[in-house]
């Protein structure tokens, strides 16, 4: 008995439907094929011989750009919801496979929190093989969120615009300037008006957290004052433990160092925890261990806002929400 096709209308080759989806997504032949890393030519002729097999085109064919058809845009949503979807069950198959978690994080939150805790996490399953990577920048754009090669991305961004992305609430910011005895020869506290007279320490060009800072303690016209400019959160902490300024952050960043008075806030310091920056974290996959890493994650970043909130309360600072 001769089988009938149960899927008849699909073309003889799925490769032609990977090339499309490509070329659907860029809206480019060139870009599909070095994302593909074949040569336009070949991206132009499968997209041919797949129109040809479908019945119908699938793109318009400008002089110098292309635009999808309506037919074109069914197809491409449908099929990059598909791959999507079949990229990520393989990953959550890998995942259970070989016992590795790759997490993604921005450098600052990488070096100044989540290393030096990871060993809490690795007691928890020792079995696991855990493999962290980091970019310079720290919002979901910086960290490349389209890339496939992590479980968990860890991200800072704004409220506006919203990410396109899945992305869970994972806390906001505390932010303050912090400076260490070294600076200031004492391990009193001094005066804000003090405070400001130190070189400031810059974690990025546009000076925006100490400008933010500044207002929210109506002193926006002293934002001007001599200091240094680095392109890491964590280049300008390290700075300021050495005792060269006086470094803004988000306290949560530097839970441990305050607590050992290695970095001290000036007195009746405003912490500023409504600034339009917060915290989240991004899943790719849900396996046991994606969820454990997020449940330890999620713990301890109470545990040290628990201790922050404290700290507030003993030494004076006012939390501005």
């Amino acid at each position: 008995m001769e089988l009938k096709k149960r899927h008849a209308l699909l073309p003889p080759s799925l490769n032609g439907l990977r090339v499309f989806e490509s070329a659907a997504r860029h809206l480019s032949f060139t870009l599909a094929a070095s994302e593909l890393n074949v040569t336009q030519s070949a991206v132009s002729r499968q997209i041919r011989q797949l129109e040809e097999s479908l019945g119908f085109p699938l793109f318009i064919r400008h002089h110098r750009a292309l635009e999808l058809t309506e037919s074109g845009k069914e197809v491409a949503l449908l099929l990059t919801r598909q791959y999507s979807e079949l990229n990520r069950t393989i990953k959550q198959c890998r995942v259970q496979e070989t016992g590795t978690l790759k997490v993604k994080v921005a450098m600052s939150f990488a070096v100044r929190w989540l290393i030096p805790r990871l060993h809490s996490f690795k007691a928890l399953h020792p079995d696991l093989d855990i493999v962290i990577s980091s970019s310079m920048g720290h919002t979901s754009e910086e960290l490349m969120l389209d890339e496939d090669d992590y479980h968990v991305a860890v991200y800072n961004m704004q409220h506006e615009p919203p990410s396109r992305y899945q992305q869970h609430f994972l806390r906001k910011e505390y932010l303050a300037p912090v400076y260490s005895g070294q600076l200031t020869r004492s391990n009193q506290p001094v005066s804000i008006d003090e405070l400001l007279n130190y070189p400031r320490l810059h974690p990025t060009s546009d000076q925006s957290d100490w400008k933010a800072w500044l207002k929210s303690i109506q002193r926006p016209n002293q934002i001007h004052q001599p200091g240094l400019t680095f392109n890491t959160l964590d280049m300008a902490l390290t700075s300021c433990l050495a005792g060269q300024g006086v470094a803004i952050t988000d306290l949560m960043l530097v839970v441990h160092e305050l607590e050992q008075g290695y970095l001290m806030l000036p007195k009746h310091a405003a912490v500023v925890a409504n600034s339009q920056w917060m915290y989240y974290y991004h899943a790719t996959t849900e396996s046991d261990d994606v969820t454990h890493f997020i449940d330890w994650l999620t713990a301890e970043q109470q545990k040290e806002k628990t201790a922050l909130l404290r700290m507030a309360e003993q030494r004076g600072w006012t939390i501005l929400e």
